[in-house]
C-alpha cells in the first residue's frame, strides 16, 4: 500500500502509527500544496506545478516555495501501476484534503481499482487527554487513534468517479482564489476578499502588532488556511488604506502596528440657541 496525505504533520502522525500497528505498513507520499487558495488554471502555458509555484511566490518571494505535487503524483501513479500496488488517500473534513481528493480523481479515473480512501469525515476520535473530538485533519489525530481508521479503507468506485469526477472541472471554471469547506465533500468558491472580514474583526481601536492581528484572525478561522495568504491579504488591505498603520510595512509583521481606521465624527446638526 502507498499512502497519500496532505501536509507533513499528518504524514508524521501516520509514521508514528505504523510503528504501533504493522497493518498500516506502507510508503508515505506527502502532498505539500494547499489547494483551498490560489488559482487552479491559467491562460499561460504553465504546468500545474509551475502555476502553483508562481502563486506562492506572489505571496512570499523568499524563501521560494516550489510546488512538485503534480510531478509527485504522476511518478507515484506510474509506480503503483508498474508494481500493482494500491494507493490510499487519507481524506479528512477540511478544504485542503477535499480539494486534493478532487484534484486526484482525474489522474486515477483511467485506472479503476487503484485509488482507495480512508475517509474520516464526520467521525469522532479521542485526543491525547482521552476526550472525544471531531478532527479537521489527520495532523490533529494522535498516532494511537490511527489504528481505528484501517477498517475505513475503501476503493473509489466507478459511481464516485462519475458523480464526483466533474467537481475539479467545476472548481477550475469558477476561477476564484478562495475555496471553503462546507461539510461532507462540499466545496464552495469565494472571491479573493473572503477572509478580509476576519482580519478586520481582529483589529481594535488601539495599535497592535501586525503579527498579533494575524494570529487572532487565524484563531477565528474555521478553515485550514495558510498564514501566508492571510498575511498577503493584510498587506493588500494596508495598501488600500483599510486600516491605520504605525511603522514600516516593508518589514516583518512584528515590526509594524495596525489599528482600525478612526471613524469620522458624526456630523450633528448645529445646536442653535436663540438668544432673546
Amino acid at each position: 500500500m502507498i499512502h497519500i496525505l496532505v501536509g507533513q504533520l499528518a504524514a508524521d502522525n501516520l509514521k508514528a502509527a505504523i510503528e504501533l500497528d504493522e497493518n498500516l505498513q506502507g510508503d508515505i507520499v506527502v502532498l505539500q500544496d494547499t489547494l483551498g487558495i490560489g488559482p487552479l488554471s491559467s491562460e499561460e502555458e504553465l504546468s500545474f506545478d509551475a502555476l502553483r509555484t508562481q502563486f506562492w511566490s506572489q505571496l512570499q518571494a523568499e524563501p521560494v516555495i516550489e510546488c512538485k505535487d503534480e510531478e509527485t503524483i504522476k511518478q507515484t501513479l506510474e509506480r503503483a501501476l508498474a508494481e500493482e500496488e494500491p494507493l490510499c488517500f487519507w481524506l479528512g473534513p477540511c478544504v485542503t484534503d477535499v480539494m486534493a481528493y478532487y484534484w486526484l480523481l482525474p489522474y486515477f479515473k483511467p485506472h479503476p481499482g487503484v485509488l482507495h480512501t480512508i475517509n474520516i469525515i464526520g467521525l469522532p476520535f479521542l485526543n491525547e487527554k482521552g476526550q472525544l473530538f471531531y478532527p479537521q485533519s489527520f495532523s490533529q489525530i494522535p498516532a494511537k487513534e490511527f489504528t481505528k481508521t484501517k477498517r475505513l479503507l475503501k476503493e473509489v468506485s466507478p459511481a464516485e468517479y462519475e458523480t464526483e469526477g466533474d467537481e475539479w472541472g467545476r472548481l477550475i471554471a469558477e476561477q476564484t482564489w478562495v475555496r471553503i469547506y462546507e461539510g461532507g465533500k462540499k466545496i464552495i468558491s469565494k472571491d479573493v476578499h473572503h477572509y478580509d472580514a476576519l482580519i478586520k474583526s481582529s483589529l481594535t481601536a488601539e495599535f497592535q502588532k501586525g503579527s498579533k492581528v494575524l494570529n487572532e484572525a487565524q484563531k477565528k478561522c474555521t478553515q485550514t488556511l495558510s498564514h501566508l495568504f492571510l498575511e498577503w491579504r493584510l498587506r493588500q488591505m494596508i495598501a488600500q488604506e483599510q486600516m491605520t498603520v504605525n511603522g514600516d510595512t516593508s518589514k516583518t509583521l512584528r515590526e509594524f502596528e495596525v489599528k482600525k481606521v478612526a471613524e469620522p465624527a458624526a456630523s450633528s446638526e448645529a445646536e442653535v440657541v436663540d438668544q432673546v
